[in-house]
C-alpha cells in the first residue's frame, strides 16, 4: 500500500527535537499526511489489541470516522472539576506541539457516568475520564483520510529511529489489515444471566414512582444490566459491522483496553459545536415498532399522542433550553417533536440549534448537559443520589458522553446508549428507562426489552441469544 510512505515524518520529528534542545523541554510532535481510503470498522477489528488501547467513532453514514491505537499522551483529571481540567490540560498540551502537516491533533475518549460511583471490577480499564491522543489516528471524512502520528521528543532524541518505529507500527496495522479476515469464528452460544432479578427491578420502578408522586423529584431513570457469557471471546468486528447495517444514523462508538472492550450505536448526540455552532437533541419517549406499516403509524401516533410521554420529552427541552442559554447568543428550538424510528424502537426528537458566544468550547457543554433528563433526572442532583443510591448498578461508561475534540475547542460527544462492554467471553448489555408519575413498572421493563434488542441481534451471528428474549 502506498500509505506505507511517510516522507515527511522524520523531518517532523526532527524539527520538534530542534525545539526540545533550544527549550530543553520536551516537545509534541504532531504529524499528518494524506492517505488512501480504508474501511474504519475492518481497520479497528484488525489491530484493536496490537498498541494495548484503541477506539473507533463512525458517524452520519461515514461523513466522519476517528480509528486510533495506542496512547502518546491521557488526560485523566479528578472527578471533581473533570471537564474544565480536561480542557485546560489539553490546551497545556498543545502549548507544547509542534504540529506539521494538513491536520489538527484530536483527543478522544469518555467519562464515566458517576465519578462518585465507585468502580467495579468489570470497568477498571475505563478511568472517570479518559481522553487519549493516539499514537496513530486514521481519520477520515466525506472527502478525504488522513493518517496522523503523535509522538514525545526529548533534547537529543533519534529523530531518524523514531520515525523508523512508528512507520513500523504503520506498516504492520496497514498488513494486518490487509490480511485479517473480516469475519471470526462463532463466539457460541450464550447463557444469559439478569444482574438484578426482573420482579426486584421492577419493585424499583413501583418505589421511584412512590417517590415521585410524593413530590420528591419530577424524573429519575433507571436501568438494567445483562449478562452474556460465550465458550470463546466474543468477535468485535462481525458485531459493529451489524450495527453501522441495522443503524446506519447512529454514531458508532468502541473503546478498547486490552481485553474490554465498550461499544455500542447512539442514537442520541450530546452535543456537536462546529465553528462557533451547536447541534444537539432532545430525545425522550419511547415505543416499539410495529410489525406492519399500519400497526407502525397507529404506535407512533399514540406515542405523539402520550400525555405521559409528551410531559417527559417537554421536561427534557426545557432542561437543554435552561442549560444551553447562558452559552448562546442564538438558540433554535421547535415546540413540537417528531417521531425518530430505529429497528425496534421510535422516539420523540427535537432537534436543538444555537449559536455560541465567543470562547464557548465543546466541554463547556458537556458539563452542562450531562447528565440530560434521559439518562439521569430531574431535578438533576436529586435524581442522581436516587440512583447512587437505589440503582444497584456501576453504569461506567453507559448513558455516559462519549466523543472526540480538537485544537480549537469543536468536537462531538454522545450520550452512550445502545451499548455493550465486551470482556473476553462475557458481554454485558445496559439499557434504561425514564420513570415519572404515570410509569408502570411492567411496561418499563419491556422497554428496556426493546432496547436490549438493539445490541442482542447484532450478536445473533455470533450465535448469541437476543438479550431480553425471553422477558419481553
Amino acid at each position: 500500500m502506498n500509505s506505507q510512505r511517510l516522507p515527511g515524518l522524520t523531518d517532523a520529528l526532527h524539527q520538534a527535537e530542534q525545539r526540545a534542545r533550544r527549550t530543553g523541554q520536551p516537545v509534541l510532535a504532531i504529524f499528518s499526511q494524506p492517505c488512501e481510503r480504508l474501511d474504519p470498522l475492518r481497520l479497528f477489528a484488525a489491530s484493536r489489541q496490537m498498541l494495548g488501547q484503541s477506539l473507533l467513532w463512525h458517524t452520519d453514514k461515514g461523513a466522519m470516522s476517528l480509528v486510533g491505537f495506542g496512547c502518546t499522551e491521557e488526560i485523566s483529571p479528578p472527578a471533581t472539576e473533570r471537564f474544565s481540567d480536561s480542557a485546560g490540560q489539553w490546551q497545556q498540551l498543545l502549548s507544547q506541539a509542534e504540529i506539521v502537516g494538513p491536520c489538527q491533533p484530536l483527543l478522544c475518549g469518555g467519562f464515566a457516568f458517576d465519578p462518585q460511583v465507585s468502580r467495579s471490577a468489570k470497568w477498571q480499564s475505563f478511568s472517570a475520564t479518559s481522553l487519549v491522543l493516539p499514537r496513530l489516528l486514521v481519520q477520515r471524512d466525506s472527502e478525504q483520510q488522513h493518517v496522523l502520528f503523535s509522538q514525545w521528543m526529548e533534547p537529543g532524541a533519534d529523530a531518524r529511529r523514531r520515525a523508523q518505529s512508528l512507520e513500523a507500527e504503520w506498516k504492520m496495522v496497514l498488513a494486518r489489515y490487509a490480511h485479517s479476515p473480516w469475519f471470526s469464528a462463532p463466539a457460541g452460544t450464550a447463557s444469559h444471566e439478569d444482574i438484578i432479578d426482573p420482579q426486584v427491578w421492577q419493585d424499583g420502578v413501583a418505589a421511584a414512582v412512590r417517590r415521585i408522586s410524593e413530590g420528591a423529584m419530577h424524573k429519575v431513570v433507571l436501568a438494567r444490566e445483562v449478562r452474556l457469557r460465550t465458550p470463546r471471546n466474543i468477535p468485535c468486528g462481525p458485531l459493529l459491522e451489524n450495527l453501522r447495517e441495522a443503524y446506519p444514523s447512529a454514531c458508532l462508538f468502541a473503546f478498547s483496553r486490552g481485553d474490554s472492550c465498550f461499544l455500542g450505536a447512539s442514537p442520541e448526540r450530546l452535543v456537536r459545536v462546529a465553528r462557533g455552532n451547536l447541534s444537539t437533541v432532545a430525545l425522550a419517549g419511547t415505543c416499539p415498532r410495529g410489525s406492519h406499516e399500519q400497526q407502525d403509524a397507529e404506535w407512533g401516533q399514540q406515542l405523539l399522542n402520550s400525555d405521559k410521554d409528551r410531559h417527559e420529552h417537554a421536561l427534557v427541552v426545557q432542561t437543554l433550553r435552561d442549560s444551553l442559554q447562558p452559552y448562546c447568543a442564538v438558540l433554535e428550538i421547535p415546540a413540537q417533536p417528531h417521531l425518530h424510528r430505529l429497528a425496534h424502537v421510535q422516539h420523540l426528537l427535537t432537534p436543538v440549534l444555537g449559536r455560541l458566544r465567543p470562547g464557548v468550547d465543546v466541554l463547556q457543554l458537556v458539563q452542562a448537559l450531562h447528565p440530560t433528563p434521559a439518562v439521569g433526572g430531574l431535578p438533576r442532583d436529586t435524581a442522581m443520589r436516587y440512583i447512587r443510591e437505589h440503582e444497584q448498578l456501576d453504569r461506567g461508561w453507559y448513558a455516559a458522553p462519549v466523543g472526540w475534540l480538537n485544537a480549537e475547542g469543536d468536537g462531538e460527544f454522545v450520550v452512550a446508549l445502545r451499548s455493550a462492554l465486551l470482556r473476553g467471553p462475557e458481554i454485558h448489555l445496559f439499557a434504561g428507562c425514564g420513570i415519572v408519575a404515570e410509569s408502570d413498572p411492567r411496561s418499563e421493563y419491556e422497554e428496556t426489552c426493546w432496547k436490549l434488542k438493539t445490541i442482542g441481534e447484532a450478536l445473533q451471528p455470533c450465535e448469541v441469544e437476543q438479550a431480553g428474549r425471553t422477558e419481553a
